[in-house]
């Protein structure tokens, strides 16, 4: 394949559908609406935004330090795509065998807790941060997805592209939380299931094409060595 082939892996499209797959927040949906169940409006906004900018830093801080982890741990990127890829596999065929959205997400929450609105805005934000932000919204599949990604970006000077498709699946995610009460109610269940399932097919095949680029580069360097 030539040169303008592989653009396709180095697009702003492709990082977002990439992120989205991996990193969106259906499964964060049910521990939101049982965390922020009777809070007046202006609080649940500030909750969004705290989980919004908790995401934002954590992607941005893989993206711009997670090469240089690896190379301090003296980790190939070629056995971290693989590594990673694998992650990525076993994500994507947990979602694809995934129950309800809301049931995975709210086991992940104290339900005592989860249930009762707390008037400790202390206790709200930080339940913002964990679990709601990380690991429901991001965690270590879109963490791995990022540091691949952003090894990708450098070597074909892409990284612009990398930055605003991160910014973007923030957005994406901020709006579902806003609107996450509406999308429950219109999409149901099985809407949210059905979305979740495909999102993991996505996930499985990002983690196949790591695996097999991370392979690739081990096959021709012991050929070429």
């Amino acid at each position: 394949m030539g040169p303008a082939a592989s653009l396709d892996h180095t697009t702003f499209q492709h990082y977002l559908i990439g992120l989205l797959a991996i990193g969106n927040n259906v499964s964060a949906i049910g521990a939101f609406l049982s965390q922020t169940k009777g809070l007046p409006q202006a609080k649940v906004r500030r909750s969004i935004l705290v989980t919004s900018g908790a995401c934002l830093g954590m992607l941005l801080l893989f993206m711009l330090m997670g090469t240089a982890i690896l190379d301090f741990f003296g980790i190939s990127i070629s056995a971290f795509q693989i590594a990673g890829g694998l992650l990525l596999g076993g994500v994507g065929l947990d979602m694809m065998n995934a129950r309800q959205p809301d049931a995975i997400a709210v086991k992940a929450v104290d339900p005592n807790r989860a249930l009762q609105p707390s008037g400790d805005d202390a206790q709200l934000y930080a339940s913002a941060v964990v679990p709601i932000a990380i690991p429901l919204t991001v965690g270590a599949g879109t963490f791995s997805a990022v540091i691949l990604f952003a090894d990708l970006a450098q070597r074909s000077g892409t990284s612009i592209n990398l930055l605003a498709a991160i910014v973007g699946l923030v957005l994406v995610n901020h709006l579902v939380f806003n609107f996450s009460a509406r999308i429950v109610r219109y999409a149901g269940d099985v809407g949210l299931s059905v979305f979740t399932k495909i999102m993991g097919l996505f996930t499985l095949a990002i983690g196949v094409e790591f695996i097999v680029r991370g392979l690739s580069t081990i096959y021709r360097q012991l050929h070429s060595g």
